[in-house]
């Protein structure tokens, strides 16, 4: 079975410069996940259709294997852009999935049941579906087409509500608009197909009514949940499908073995891996390829995007990560912030308004307050004291800083890099440091305090 994506709409009621179907949802636009529940379900032939602003479609699905067609007319209608990718199924004696690109709720097993339903069909009833068309019941069905079916239970036409009767428009099945087609069929019917007279646009709902008139039978396929069926048509919508998609992927983590605290206020994108028996706490943000791995917690607040976080680890509240390695065992945060290719060995702690930059710290180490240590590698066991600062950036380079293992860098100490500080070095509270400090020295770095009495020039 091949997969064709109508992706040709001009999404007005976006109000957007791109493309309606590049408008993103977790990280992802639309389109993603059309094509992922498309793969899921073993149809990996797939062809887009694309006008308005196709060049920014076709970029984005370059490495996505697919072909793609082009509507010369975006306001000709669903059929006509099916129409217009017809060389890419018409050799087919196959069916031929439908999916509109703003359909992105539809789920993997809804498809397999489709295609499952279809061979039931050839080998109990021993013939062929010239349409199989997903839908719903909807306690109100207001907006969406009626699916109008004979006493046999076949659908005959899909009549949209603007054009429905009263008793049709009593009628609460309604039309998802994702569809599977015989091929040869199809082909016939596309030669069947007029404009509408009040649009002038040419309909896939059509295509239906067509094969019934020629003694062709088409049903219909309830969705195994409501919100299946459910497009995207404008920007509130869009949000609505982003809760649905993240209440689903928060649901396989919980059922998985994850602890969720208030999941409504979780925010999780789908590249997002999770392992048991982890924790994440209330207002949490987890974005691209970010790894939690067993047993770990994700305290309040935190955001963290694209990093690791290893086994029993704890990210403390408010704490911010991003592009980086945090090991087992580890304590960060609260209010921390970490970046750019750091790396903090296991069993380390690093503590309030403390930011590291480029940072690779070995095992053990302590940096526990107030504390910005960037371009810099840190030896085990050293411990950083509050309010220690890496003067890496001269005006115009960022210089690297070495510190070996067991160091002790006492409080509100200034480190001028490029320094190479050795195995044991003690560096006393306030010094400023702009030389290297051998093995186990002891830096002191002060000016002598000079008390001038009776200067204070506070009055009384």
């Amino acid at each position: 079975m091949k997969a064709i994506i109508l992706a040709a709409g001009l999404g007005t009621r976006f109000k957007s410069d791109k493309p309606k179907v590049l408008h993103e949802m977790l990280g992802k636009p639309m389109i993603w996940y059309v094509l992922r529940y498309l793969k899921a379900s073993n149809i990996v032939d797939i062809g887009v259709v694309a006008s308005h602003k196709k060049e920014q479609i076709m970029d984005y699905l370059k490495d996505e294997n697919v072909s793609f067609f082009e509507q010369s007319n975006p306001k000709g209608g669903t059929a006509d852009a099916l129409m217009a990718g017809k060389s890419f199924f018409e050799d087919m004696t196959d069916y031929v999935f439908v999916v509109n690109g703003d359909t992105p709720l539809v789920k993997e097993d809804t498809i397999k049941g489709m295609q499952r339903f279809l061979h039931m069909v050839e080998e109990y009833e021993h013939k062929t579906i010239g349409a199989l068309v997903l839908s719903s019941f909807l306690p109100d069905p207001t907006g969406y087409g009626r699916i109008v079916k004979n006493p046999q239970g076949d659908v005959i036409k899909i009549v949209e509500e603007k054009e429905a009767t009263y008793d049709q428009k009593q009628i609460n099945e309604v039309n998802a608009g994702v569809y599977m087609f015989y091929v040869p069929y199809l082909l016939e019917a596309f030669k069947h197909l007029k404009p509408s007279e009040k649009t002038n646009e040419l309909y896939i709902t059509d295509i239906i009514e067509i094969m019934a008139n020629q003694g062709i039978t088409c049903r219909s396929f309830m969705a195994s949940e409501i919100t299946e069926i459910f497009g995207v048509n404008d920007r509130w919508e869009l949000s609505f499908a982003e809760s649905v998609i993240k209440m689903r992927l928060l649901e396989s983590f919980a059922r998985a073995g994850v602890s969720l605290h208030s999941p409504e206020s979780i925010y999780i994108e789908p590249d997002v891996v999770i392992e048991k028996d982890a924790e994440i706490f209330p207002n949490t943000v987890l974005k691209g390829n970010t790894h939690i791995k067993k047993s770990s917690k994700i305290m309040n607040g935190s955001y963290i995007e694209n990093s690791s976080i290893g086994e029993d680890t704890t990210i403390l509240p408010m704490s911010y990560i991003k592009d980086s390695i945090i090991e087992d065992d580890c304590t960060i945060g609260p209010m921390c912030h970490i970046r750019d290719n750091s790396h903090v060995g296991k069993k380390s702690h690093i503590g309030n308004f403390v930011e590291l930059k480029n940072a690779k710290l070995k095992e053990q180490v302590y940096a526990k307050h107030l504390s910005y240590l960037g371009d810099i590698e840190i030896g085990e066991k050293t411990n950083i004291g509050a309010g220690v600062v890496i003067a890496n950036f001269d005006g115009k380079h960022k210089h690297k800083t070495h510190i070996g293992k067991k160091v002790f860098i006492g409080s509100n100490a200034l480190i001028i890099a490029p320094r190479n500080i050795e195995d044991k070095a003690f560096i006393a509270g306030g010094s400023v440091i702009t030389r290297d400090i051998p093995k186990k020295a002891l830096a002191v770095e002060r000016s002598e305090l000079r008390i001038l009495e009776n200067k204070s020039k506070i009055e009384d």
